[in-house]
Protein backbone atom coordinates (compact mmCIF):
# COMPACT_ATOMS: atom_id res chain seq x y z
CA UNK A 1 0.00 0.00 0.00
CA UNK A 2 1.42 3.38 -0.79
CA UNK A 3 0.89 6.71 0.35
CA UNK A 4 -1.44 9.14 -1.44
CA UNK A 5 0.17 12.15 -0.16
CA UNK A 6 3.13 13.65 -1.85
CA UNK A 7 6.26 15.17 0.09
CA UNK A 8 8.32 17.29 -0.63
CA UNK A 9 12.03 16.63 -0.25
CA UNK A 10 13.40 18.46 2.55
CA UNK A 11 16.70 18.56 3.42
CA UNK A 12 18.14 18.82 6.85
CA UNK A 13 21.50 20.61 6.42
CA UNK A 14 21.07 24.43 7.09
CA UNK A 15 23.19 25.02 4.23
CA UNK A 16 21.44 22.75 1.71
CA UNK A 17 18.10 24.70 3.04
CA UNK A 18 19.75 27.79 1.74
CA UNK A 19 21.15 26.38 -1.73
CA UNK A 20 17.74 25.15 -2.15
CA UNK A 21 15.27 28.37 -0.99
CA UNK A 22 18.64 30.15 -3.56
CA UNK A 23 17.82 28.09 -6.13
CA UNK A 24 13.88 28.52 -6.12
CA UNK A 25 14.02 32.64 -5.84
CA UNK A 26 16.55 32.29 -9.14
CA UNK A 27 13.77 30.07 -10.95
CA UNK A 28 11.05 32.43 -9.43
CA UNK A 29 12.87 35.49 -10.85
CA UNK A 30 13.96 33.74 -13.98
CA UNK A 31 9.94 32.85 -14.91
CA UNK A 32 9.31 36.47 -13.96
CA UNK A 33 11.77 38.26 -16.45
CA UNK A 34 10.88 35.52 -19.21
CA UNK A 35 7.20 36.25 -19.11
CA UNK A 36 8.16 40.41 -18.90
CA UNK A 37 9.89 39.64 -22.09
CA UNK A 38 7.29 37.74 -23.34
CA UNK A 39 4.45 40.54 -22.78
CA UNK A 40 6.90 42.95 -24.53
CA UNK A 41 7.27 41.05 -27.69
CA UNK A 42 3.63 40.54 -27.65
CA UNK A 43 2.69 44.16 -27.15
CA UNK A 44 5.33 45.20 -30.15
CA UNK A 45 3.76 42.55 -32.74
CA UNK A 46 0.18 43.88 -31.67
CA UNK A 47 1.20 47.44 -32.29
CA UNK A 48 2.87 46.29 -35.85
CA UNK A 49 0.06 44.89 -36.71
CA UNK A 50 -2.17 47.11 -36.07
CA UNK A 51 0.61 49.92 -37.71
CA UNK A 52 0.48 47.74 -41.19
CA UNK A 53 -3.16 47.70 -40.71
CA UNK A 54 -3.51 51.21 -40.82
CA UNK A 55 -1.27 51.68 -43.21
CA UNK A 56 -3.30 49.75 -45.15
CA UNK A 57 -6.03 51.10 -44.99
CA UNK A 58 -4.49 54.72 -46.20
CA UNK A 59 -3.16 53.60 -49.08
CA UNK A 60 -6.03 51.57 -50.17
CA UNK A 61 -8.32 53.50 -52.44
CA UNK A 62 -11.56 54.81 -50.64
CA UNK A 63 -14.67 52.69 -51.46
CA UNK A 64 -17.14 54.06 -49.47
CA UNK A 65 -16.88 57.33 -51.54
CA UNK A 66 -19.23 55.95 -53.83
CA UNK A 67 -22.34 55.15 -51.92
CA UNK A 68 -22.20 58.47 -49.82
CA UNK A 69 -22.19 60.19 -53.54
CA UNK A 70 -25.23 57.77 -54.37
CA UNK A 71 -27.12 59.04 -50.80
CA UNK A 72 -26.72 62.51 -51.13
CA UNK A 73 -28.63 61.93 -54.67
CA UNK A 74 -31.74 60.33 -53.50
CA UNK A 75 -34.16 62.89 -52.01
CA UNK A 76 -34.49 63.62 -48.20
CA UNK A 77 -36.49 61.38 -45.96
CA UNK A 78 -35.99 58.44 -48.01
CA UNK A 79 -34.11 55.68 -47.05
CA UNK A 80 -32.66 52.76 -49.35
CA UNK A 81 -32.30 49.41 -48.25
CA UNK A 82 -32.93 45.82 -48.98
CA UNK A 83 -35.54 43.65 -47.18
CA UNK A 84 -36.07 39.64 -46.92
CA UNK A 85 -39.59 38.66 -45.83
CA UNK A 86 -39.54 36.33 -42.69
CA UNK A 87 -42.89 33.75 -42.17
CA UNK A 88 -44.33 34.14 -38.85
CA UNK A 89 -45.19 30.57 -38.67
CA UNK A 90 -43.01 27.65 -38.39
CA UNK A 91 -42.92 25.31 -40.91
CA UNK A 92 -40.91 22.47 -39.34
CA UNK A 93 -42.69 19.45 -37.91
CA UNK A 94 -43.22 19.52 -34.27
CA UNK A 95 -41.11 16.65 -33.80
CA UNK A 96 -38.07 18.60 -34.40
Amino acid sequence: MYSASFRLFRPRHPLARLAFALLGLVLVVALLALSLFAVAALAIGGGLFLLVGAVRRMLKPNADAQPAARAAATAPGIIEGEYTVVETTSTRSPGR
